[in-house]
């Protein structure tokens, strides 16, 4: 599980660096930790996720033990992952579609 949190955190950097947009969760990441900007990305991100894990709980979802790894171990192993690349997506200005349209037309 955690080998699979790095390839993640590898993943997210990838599209995230490209500056092609992001998904949903990780715009609402990305959005959040602009507004904290004095904490570590990894730690909004687990934030983000203990939300989201205890409206899961309070709508009858269950919590187990991979439930909390993955909240936790998530957001530790993507905040380790981004130290070592030196990568804040909070730094990254993304394109938007008509701004790729434009680059890929050539003008």
């Amino acid at each position: 599980m955690l080998l699979g949190f790095v390839f993640m955190a590898l993943g997210m950097w990838i599209y995230m660096s490209a500056a092609q947009c992001c998904g949903p969760r990780d715009s609402l990441l990305v959005g959040l930790g602009k507004r904290l900007p004095k904490v570590p990305i990894g730690i909004v991100e687990i934030l983000l996720w203990t939300a989201v894990v205890g409206l899961g709980w309070l709508l009858g979802g269950p919590v187990g033990p991979g439930t909390l790894l993955g909240t936790f171990g998530a957001g530790l192993v993507m905040q380790l992952v981004y130290s070592i690349l030196r990568f804040d997506p909070r730094n990254i200005r993304n394109r938007d579609v008509f701004e790729t349209a434009r680059a890929l037309a050539g003008k």
